[in-house]
Parts: C-alpha cells; sequence; structure tokens
C-alpha cells in the first residue's frame, strides 16, 4: 500500500471521529430514529459532502471499526469495498492495510 492509501485511511478515521461527536450530541436527546447530518467519509481531499441518516443507522455501520459512510461514487476501490448501497450513501468495508489502519485508530480513539 502506498503513502497515499495510508493517508486517506487515517483521513477517513479523522471523519468518523468527528461523525461520531456529532452523533453523540444528536443522542443526547435520546432520539435515535431521528435524522442527522454527518461527513462524508471518504478519503477525497476537500469533499464536504454530507450524509443523511438516522443515529441508529450510523451506529449499526460503525459497529464494525473498518465499516464508513460514503456518498456514491466517494469509494476508493483500491482499499475498500461497498459492502451497502443505501438511499444517499454507501457502506463500504476496508481490507488489507487499510483495514489494520483504522483499527489501530479506532482503538486509540477509545484508549485502548
Amino acid at each position: 500500500m502506498d503513502e497515499q492509501h495510508k493517508r486517506i485511511a487515517k483521513d477517513e478515521a479523522v471523519f468518523r471521529a468527528t461523525n461520531r461527536e456529532i452523533e453523540r450530541a444528536e443522542q443526547e436527546g435520546g432520539k435515535t430514529d431521528q435524522l442527522i447530518e454527518v461527513l462524508c467519509e471518504c478519503g477525497r481531499k476537500g469533499c464536504s459532502g454530507i450524509i443523511s441518516l438516522t443515529a441508529a443507522e450510523y451506529d449499526g455501520v460503525h459497529s464494525q471499526d473498518d465499516r464508513f459512510v460514503v456518498l456514491r461514487g466517494h469509494e476508493s476501490v483500491e482499499i475498500e469495498g461497498v459492502v451497502e448501497e443505501r438511499a444517499g450513501y454507501l457502506v463500504v468495508d476496508k481490507f488489507g492495510v487499510a483495514e489494520d489502519i483504522v483499527e489501530k485508530e479506532s482503538a486509540a480513539s477509545r484508549g485502548q
């Protein structure tokens, strides 16, 4: 895996951490069925895409550390595969070194 793919994987982990904070703020009201808006978790430089989904849907995607939500066409086939197509976005699953990177980033953000 080249340095660009490593950077993309790390950037995606940062977007997910930001989205987790958005999700936590929304869930403080106790409404997991309410739509929230999160950032596209792709690794494209300059992407500011917004994805609408419920907090419960977002939580379900991230029950696996190597899964992310991205806009259609924003998937990186070199480091991830599409596992679900949903209304307005895709769920992608990392593989190889990218998977290792995002799992380490997730563990670090949880303090493990």
